[in-house]
């Protein structure tokens, strides 16, 4: 074999646009360039929110700063412009908001409006200064409450990032004036009465949300201040609360990070707990504009809260978010569309919530669904996969071959459809049952279990068009155009997708050993490169002259000159035919040393994780030994 060699490293460069804007003249009327600028600017917010509900959060991150960074030029400016400015700060507040609970770093907003005209101010008492900027008081006296001193502090504090920087729910306490307005539908402060509905939702527990906490003496001072007539004491009705009490920072919202589960647990998030947010919560709470800015769409977004904050408390069911929607009486109840929660379906919840919110799937950024369907199948028998698995079949073909009829066959091993006749499609069954057997004695597979668990399902279609079709539309991904059958394996599914030969364009028995191979690899927790590779071997001792096996051969030199380091296979950063050639030839010569490869496959079969079970029985970790099989010429 030639010696195998590196290419050199290759550099890229990128270009930089600046966006210049020309100072404004401070003190001087609005130009009809300023006016312009705030037109613009109402369209880029706009933009902005957009950006978000389609899921593009780098441009509605870029968009926002832009906008920030422009309407800082525009701040006091002229009262008369001064107006549209506080009117689109608070228009980018929500983007601003949601963008920063996706965990972006953004520029401050600022929190005060400009004072109003002279004529507009309105203090509690004629002549009166306005009171100093106060921070968050930690002691309350018992009569006499002052608005700016006392209790702007405390709405700041405790109620700001939801109601003070935005108007969450429609509410928004951002001014005393818009405070004593109330939302739509209603007013939520009546003087006099320390029963108001604001107090009500305090009192309860239902607000703050978020793991935020309104302490006694707090909401003691809030009841003394509503029922004394709950009056300001300010010089401007108007101006943001936080321009009142600048040392009482917004406290931040708790952020929930992922705990793994130990497996000792009673509940199970994906066994118990996903299948029922699945099948009651995911289709209003999905990815796009959930409501509440709540989204199920995976683990990981559950964790991050919606507008009332964080979903729970883990260890604390009673105090957590979710418990209390669930068992809140309507119209407030969670799910609203539908019957209740079950009492066992919530004690499930509490469970989880108690044991510390645990994740048990596969990866945390996985859709709901996904993780549903993960702990079905590593919880099911083999029947029971099997028979879930015919249905999902049946679900991906309509999918990706919306139309195409399709006969179908029941084997040991496989189940297989196809677009040939009933009577071709037994015959295909019958021919990859075989091919199942060859696999299991290669292999050196127990006898009497099944190969894969829930089977392997085949995908037989004649046209290169629907096998493309296919690929594009279930595996969202282009597959190289030499490919005429592939493999898929991720737990929930166990598939080959094969485009029939034409005449003698390749060996059929090779290709259902092929993908049925690397699927009985692949579900004993080995990477994709591995079984990739293994199964290329076996679909060469099969037939060592099918037509692709010898085209993988003639791959191996310009694959290998692809790579920049010698474990790039290993990586999988190669393209997908290249990266199978050269895993063909490495997994052919570690298959060619039997003792070893046996050794390894019985490690795997017995749930050893991959990575040891390899450095046990080659003394090194794969990369190191890819490392040294080039160094050495492929040997």
């Amino acid at each position: 074999m030639r010696a195998f060699h590196l290419l050199a490293k290759f550099a890229a460069c990128a270009a930089l646009t600046a966006i210049l804007l020309s100072p404004w003249t401070l003190g001087a009327a609005p130009t009809d360039e300023q006016r312009s600028e705030v037109r613009d600017l109402k369209v880029e917010i706009r933009k902005a929110s957009n950006f978000l509900k389609q899921g593009r959060v780098a441009e509605s991150t870029q968009t926002v700063k832009l906008i920030i960074e422009r309407l800082q030029r525009l701040e006091g400016v002229d009262p008369e412009l001064q107006e549209g400015v506080d009117q689109l700060f608070e228009s980018l507040a929500p983007a601003h908001a949601l963008l920063e609970l996706e965990g972006v770093t953004l520029p401050r907003m600022r929190n005060a409006a400009v004072a109003q005209p002279t004529e507009m101010m309105a203090p509690a008492v004629p002549g009166t200064p306005t009171p100093p900027a106060s921070t968050l008081p930690t002691m309350f006296p018992a009569t006499n409450l002052s608005f700016t001193k006392h209790i702007a502090p405390v709405i700041v504090a405790r109620c700001g990032n939801c109601h003070v920087s935005g108007a969450r729910g429609g509410f928004s306490s951002s001014s005393y004036e818009v405070l004593m307005k109330g939302p739509a539908e209603g007013v939520v402060i009546f003087p006099g009465q320390d029963g108001s509905r604001f107090v009500e939702v305090i009192e309860t527990g239902d607000m703050p949300r978020g793991g935020q906490k309104v302490s006694p003496a707090e909401l003691t001072a809030l009841k003394t201040w509503i029922k004394e007539g709950a009056k300001f004491d300010g010089a401007d009705p108007k101006a943001n609360l936080a321009s009142l009490a600048p040392g009482a920072a917004p406290m931040p919202m708790p952020r929930l990070e992922v705990a793994s589960a130990s497996g000792n647990e009673k509940v199970s998030f994906g066994r118990d707990i996903a299948p029922v947010l699945v099948a009651r919560c995911v289709s209003c709470h999905d990815q796009r504009n959930p409501p509440g800015g709540f989204s199920l769409a995976s683990f990981q977004t559950m964790l991050r809260g919606g507008d009332s904050g964080a979903p729970l408390t883990p260890g604390k069911p009673n105090e957590s978010l979710l418990i209390q929607l669930f068992k809140a009486p309507a119209p407030d109840r969670m799910p609203r569309n539908g019957p209740p929660l079950t009492d066992d379906q919530i004690r499930k919840f509490e469970t989880w919530i108690t044991e510390g919110a645990k994740f048990d799937g596969d990866s945390p950024t996985s859709s709901m669904p996904r993780v549903a369907a993960y702990a079905f199948a590593k919880n099911a028998t083999h029947d029971e996969l099997a028979k879930a698995r015919v249905e999902t079949s049946k679900s991906k073909i309509q999918l990706g071959l919306p139309g195409v009829a399709m006969s179908t066959s029941d084997r040991k091993d496989v189940f297989v459809m196809g677009a040939l006749g009933q009577e071709a499609n037994d015959e295909f069954a019958d021919q990859a049952e075989k091919a199942a057997d060859d696999v299991r004695r290669i292999l050196k597979a127990p006898a009497g279990q099944p190969l894969v668990k829930g089977r392997v399902s085949l995908f037989l279609v004649k046209a290169k068009y629907d096998y493309n079709e296919f690929s594009k539309m279930v595996e969202r991904r282009d597959v190289p155009p030499q490919w005429q059958g592939h493999y898929w394996y991720d737990v929930t599914d166990a598939y080959g997708m094969v485009q029939l030969p034409v005449g003698d364009a390749y060996d059929l028995d090779a290709m259902f050993a092929q993908v049925i191979a690397s699927n009985y690899v692949a579900s004993l927790d080995a990477p994709d490169w591995f079984a990739d590779g293994v199964g290329r071997v076996v679909a060469s001792r099969v037939s060592g002259k099918d037509p692709r096996v010898v085209e993988w051969g003639n791959q191996l030199q310009s694959a290998v000159g692809a790579m920049k380091k010698p474990d790039d296979f290993v990586q999988n950063k190669l393209a997908p035919d290249q990266n199978g050639a050269v895993s063909f030839a490495f997994m052919k010569t570690l298959m060619g040393r039997g003792q070893q490869f046996d050794a390894l496959m019985q490690a795997l079969r017995k749930g050893m994780p991959f990575d040891q079970a390899f450095a046990g029985v080659y003394g090194k970790p794969p990369s190191d030994v890819a490392k040294a099989w080039i160094a050495s010429g492929g040997r």
